[in-house]
């Protein structure tokens, strides 16, 4: 791509609007700004324009036009991203915004799947759903009130679902993904339907777009597979002295595979969550755990629960963990507690009121505050996925890390916590989040409710700060690679490419090259 040979950027803009119309377009300085920027940096630069295509079509218009105009294509969903994923590089840019593609297109009861277009969030997904008595295996981050399922597919996700179900790829049957010439390619076996109601049928060309950063190709649509939403559920809080037999109960829990979420925080995230959640929101939380008992005289139990257990349930040097089960029937989730009750003691558990997993399961996707520290600071995780055996050494070592920078640490204003959580039966996600005193940007004012924006300090750029942040967030990923972990979100973060086999990158440049023949899709995305 030359630069050079690039038309003005009004000349550019015209060409959209002339494909897509006027309001699916935009020039604005403000909007490009905050569109090229995720939760940890802003871009090499600002996206020249910014494009929101409406249905599969117009975003494959799109695509054919800025890749035939010489620019280069970022993605963007609902932006929660913190490892350079989409924001633009040093070439000419168009941003395509997919939150307008943001509607469930089908959902067919009578074969078992969905399908959405790929800016919806898994907030609308689950609560289209739900009243329908039906629910996708995994069905979303923490982050499900913006996050869009598009992004989950290209950067894959954690969390609610994820102890039974694994990731976001492990839920999806197929998947209609735009290439940089605009063509539109489907994957899944179809049978006589507009959707795919089944994934596998000769190669899982599906799996080559799940994960991909958007360096493969753009997600239009996304066809997921159906479960009937368990009818009961249940939820255990434990806290440990130390961290060590906290992930031993972890470990062996998730091998147990009963619980379909597991998240524990070490003693310093605890207090953070503690410390973000006022009193108003707590009363909030109160309603919607009464509202979420099954029955009116479970609700009022657990929320009375809570009431009496307040915010002392935890000291300030205790680890802790907390779970949620489900299944078809109260003696399954009953029978699923009293395994974890047996581990989690055996290894030195204390059990505590399950607030947390009580509040997180009544109200899953709430406005993304914590994307601030609890007094206004930045906040950016990094995080690892290892074995279940390797998970308690990989954490010592982190720490260890940590230990040996906590002078510069200090000095710097900067401090630090831990969460985790599992995946199906076999894996560890480790995630180190970092705090620092730092000026917010414009996607923090955007993203934070305004009532909580107004309480928070301001603070100035304090860009020696923010280096020791990036130093020891690049050490973290250093002491993960010596563990052999995964990553979610490789971005233009996370050494994937360069941790293939030989045999794997010359595949995987070869497939870049056929769908993306000159590099156009997120350049540098996977480390292409």
């Amino acid at each position: 791509m030359s630069v050079a040979n690039l038309p003005p950027r009004s000349a550019s803009a015209d060409a959209f609007r002339q494909l897509l119309g006027a309001d699916a377009v935009s020039e604005d300085l403000a909007r490009r700004t905050l569109l090229s920027q995720d939760i940890w940096r802003a871009g090499e630069s600002i996206a020249e324009l910014v494009v929101a295509p409406r249905d599969t079509g117009s975003l494959s218009r799109a695509v054919a036009e800025a890749t035939g105009r010489q620019m280069a294509v970022a993605i963007r969903g609902g932006g929660m991203s913190y490892t350079a994923g989409y924001t633009p590089g040093a070439l000419p840019t168009v941003m395509i915004d997919l939150t307008q593609m943001d509607r469930v297109l089908e959902v067919s009861a009578a074969d078992m799947t969905v399908t959405v277009e790929a800016g919806c969030t898994w907030k609308t997904l689950y609560e289209t759903l739900k009243p329908m008595g039906l629910r996708t295996p995994f069905w979303g981050p923490l982050s499900g009130i913006s996050s869009t399922i598009g992004g989950g597919l290209s950067q894959l996700n954690a969390i609610f679902g994820a102890g039974h179900y694994g990731t976001t790829s492990e839920s999806v049957v197929g998947v209609a993904v735009v290439l940089a010439d605009g063509q539109v390619l489907r994957t899944g076996a179809a049978g006589k339907g507009p959707h795919p109601f089944y994934r596998h049928y000769g190669p899982d060309l599906t799996g080559l777009f799940c994960g991909d950063a958007g360096a493969f190709g753009v997600k239009a649509e996304i066809t997921l597979r159906l479960i009937r939403a368990p009818a009961h559920e249940g939820c255990a809080s434990f806290a440990f002295a130390e961290a060590r037999a906290l992930f031993e109960a972890g470990a062996e829990i998730t091998r147990a595979g009963v619980t379909s979420e597991l998240i524990g925080f070490d003693p310093a995230l605890a207090d953070v969550r503690v410390r973000r959640a006022s009193i108003l929101s707590g009363v909030m939380a109160m309603g919607s755990v009464v509202k979420s008992g099954g029955s009116l005289t479970k609700g009022l139990k657990n929320a009375f629960s809570m009431a009496v257990a307040g915010r002392g349930f935890l000291s300030e040097s205790e680890w802790s963990l907390h779970l949620v089960a489900e299944g078809r029937s109260q003696a399954a989730v009953e029978a699923d507690l009293a395994e974890v009750r047996r581990i989690a003691l055996a290894a030195g558990g204390r059990e505590t009121e399950a607030t947390i997993p009580r509040v997180i399961r009544a109200q899953p996707f709430t406005p993304l505050n914590n994307i601030l520290g609890p007094d206004g600071e930045r906040w950016v995780p990094v995080h690892g996925i290892v074995s279940l055996s390797q998970a308690e050494p990989c954490r010592q070592a982190i720490e260890g890390l940590f230990a040996s920078l906590a002078p510069r640490f200090e000095a710097a204003g900067v401090y630090t916590g831990m969460m985790l959580t599992t995946l199906s039966t076999n894996a560890f996600l480790i995630e180190p989040v970092f705090f620092w005193p730092e000026a917010r940007r414009e996607i923090h004012e955007a993203t934070v409710e305004g009532g909580m924006l107004a309480k928070l300090r301001r603070y100035d750029a304090n860009p020696v700060a923010t280096a020791l942040v990036a130093e020891a967030r690049q050490s973290v990923v250093a002491v993960f690679e010596t563990f052999g972990a995964a990553h979610f979100q490789v971005g233009r973060t996370y050494p994937w490419m360069v941790s293939r086999d030989a045999a794997s990158q010359t595949l995987v440049r070869a497939v870049k090259v056929a769908v993306d023949p000159t590099g156009q899709l997120n350049p540098g995305g996977l480390g292409l």
